[in-house]
């Protein structure tokens, strides 16, 4: 699994049942063209999935932390956040060979 699915996927771990529905509707009412049918019974695995997919890896980071806020979950959106430049940071230092 890539770096960005599993932070992706562990902040939605962080969700409930009822507030991954949430974050579904929110991508669905903001995004129009992720359908009904593909957010439809996904689980956190698939809804990761389809968001990295559709947005690719940054995209997905930036509009994941949107929604979150969205949902007045500003811890799990700075702690997304700061794991991703973190983890930017050591790619890029390994790149460099720092």
């Amino acid at each position: 699994m890539a770096f960005v699915d599993e932070l992706l996927l562990n902040s939605l771990k962080d969700l409930g049942k009822e507030e991954l529905k949430a974050f579904q509707w929110h991508l669905k009412k903001n995004y129009k063209d992720i359908s009904n049918s593909e957010m439809e019974d996904a689980d956190r695995f698939k809804t990761v999935d389809i968001v990295v997919n559709f947005f690719g890896e940054e995209e997905a980071v930036k509009n994941t932390v949107e929604i979150l806020r969205k949902m007045k979950k500003n811890n799990l959106a700075k702690q997304l956040e700061d794991n991703h430049k973190k983890g930017n940071r050591l790619k890029l230092n390994k790149i460099l060979n720092v």
